[in-house]
């Protein structure tokens, strides 16, 4: 039976075929199938017309991975996260590489990733909900980086403005673009970093909030 997704515009269609520990998913859109499949070895994504379903299905059957998949190796995935209320899966493998399994219905989603749980022995599972200087880190580090950048131009635009003359030696590097931003004038320099603090604020608030339980699974052997 199809599942719709909560926007009721996508329709999510399941399919369960094993052999030979093939098991595979599709999720149907507009245009085309989202595909993951998962075998003994290997966490596969891609997509298919609607009109290859049938033929997708019959490769699995005689226990054929079809091509044009993006595959993924189980001895290269350091970790795989599933968090509450986001639409993917999100898989961390190689050095520095990840992928998204998107999957717009909540229970399928869990079904997936209980299944990876199941299935990948390398991997050890745990839950939390992160604190959130862990989860928003980017977004504190930028606050602080602006406003130290703030502090650095403002006195050198108050300096100015009093009277104070510098001169640039040696090449061009940040120093030189905080002094350019002192050149504006106190009043434009504290508009300016205002405009620039408020943003990273709203963008630390918004990521709190999106803060959530994350189910992950990393490498332990």
């Amino acid at each position: 039976m199809p599942l719709k997704s909560k926007s009721n515009e996508i329709c999510i269609v399941k399919f369960k075929i094993k052999s030979k520990m093939i098991k595979f998913w599709n999720i149907k859109k507009e245009r085309n199938i989202n595909i993951i499949l998962v075998n003994e070895t290997s966490v596969f994504k891609g997509k298919i017309k609607n009109e290859e379903l049938n033929h997708f299905s019959k490769l699995i059957e005689n226990k054929k991975i079809p091509e044009n998949l993006f595959e993924i190796p189980f001895s290269y995935i350091k970790k795989i996260q599933s968090q509450e209320n986001k639409n993917y899966i999100k898989i961390y493998f190689g050095k520095e590489s990840e992928e998204e399994l998107i999957c717009e219905n909540e229970n399928l989603k869990k079904e997936i990733f209980n299944y990876l749980k199941e299935n990948i022995s390398t991997l050890g599972y745990s839950k939390e909900i992160p604190s959130i200087i862990k989860y928003a880190k980017p977004q504190l580090f930028s606050i602080l980086v602006t406003l130290g950048i703030f502090l650095w131009s403002l006195y050198y635009a108050i300096q100015i403005e009093n009277g104070a003359e510098y001169i640039l030696e040696g090449r061009a590097g940040l120093g030189t673009i905080v002094y350019s931003i002192a050149l504006l004038g106190v009043i434009k320099v504290v508009l300016l970093f205002s405009l620039l603090i408020g943003i990273s604020v709203y963008s630390l608030i918004k990521k709190t909030k999106s803060r959530s339980e994350i189910e992950q699974l990393r490498r332990t052997k």
